[in-house]
């Protein structure tokens, strides 16, 4: 509820939105992208204690990639470039990490395209480079990667090209990788089976040993701390 809160807040607020004219400044955009909110959201960041944050050259409404991604637009690469520098500028912590995120793949430009604006990410003070791409041969990215004259880290989502081995992506000078959504397809997997099984069973013990225990569900809320400060605490006013 808190978060939910805070982002409310954080759009109903006016947002100081650039001067120049734009066609796409409506006010959905001058929220989420102006230069002011970059720099308000690396500072919550490092209060709440994050290591980094990614930034995403693509305009707003922003899209899942894999979705009509040549459909969706870039940022103009001066504005995207400020951005990065209004980031760096304004944290305090020397190891917070701005990630920039390059979608010229997903919109149908070429490697081209994608290392001309990686190169001015970087030059503005990025701390790693994010190439995206959805071809299911990691072609795009190797193709990066093997032009790529930096030492300036790189990272991909190798969602769409999970028969290309971590290894030979490391082999080519690619060695930070995201997994986005693993975690959750297997959530979904073992959840649609399961209850498959009780469906079909009504047998409440033919997933049991499939499961976690209540037990562990409890050591990961941290239940055993919470019991120890009630008693510390409220045990004394009684």
């Amino acid at each position: 509820m808190s978060g939910r809160f805070e982002d409310r807040s954080r759009c109903s607020r006016p947002a100081r939105a650039s001067q120049r004219p734009h066609p796409d400044r409506r006010w959905g955009r001058a929220c989420g992208e102006t230069l002011n909110n970059v720099r308000r959201l690396v500072r919550k960041l490092e209060q709440r204690g994050a290591a980094g944050v990614c930034l995403e050259d693509k305009q707003f409404p922003k899209t899942n990639s894999f979705l009509g991604g040549e459909g969706q637009r870039l940022a103009d690469i001066g504005e995207f470039s400020g951005k990065i520098r209004a980031a760096k500028d304004v944290q305090s912590d020397p190891d917070f990490v701005v990630v920039a995120r390059t979608e010229a793949f997903i919109v149908g430009r070429g490697v081209d395209e994608a290392l001309c604006r990686a190169k001015a990410y970087e030059e503005s003070g990025a701390d790693a480079i994010l190439v995206h791409s959805k071809q299911p041969d990691a072609s795009e990215v190797l193709a990066f990667a093997r032009q790529w004259r930096s030492n300036t880290p790189l990272v991909v989502v190798p969602t769409q090209y999970p028969s290309v081995r971590l290894d030979h992506l490391v082999s080519e000078g690619i060695r930070n990788f995201i997994f986005a959504n693993q975690a959750i397809r297997t959530v979904i997997s073992a959840l649609s089976e399961n209850l498959r099984t009780l469906r079909a069973s009504a047998d409440l013990m033919s997933v049991e040993a499939r499961i976690a225990s209540v037990e562990e569900i409890f050591r990961l809320q941290g239940a055993d701390e919470r019991c120890r400060a009630e008693r510390e605490y409220f045990d004394q006013t009684r």
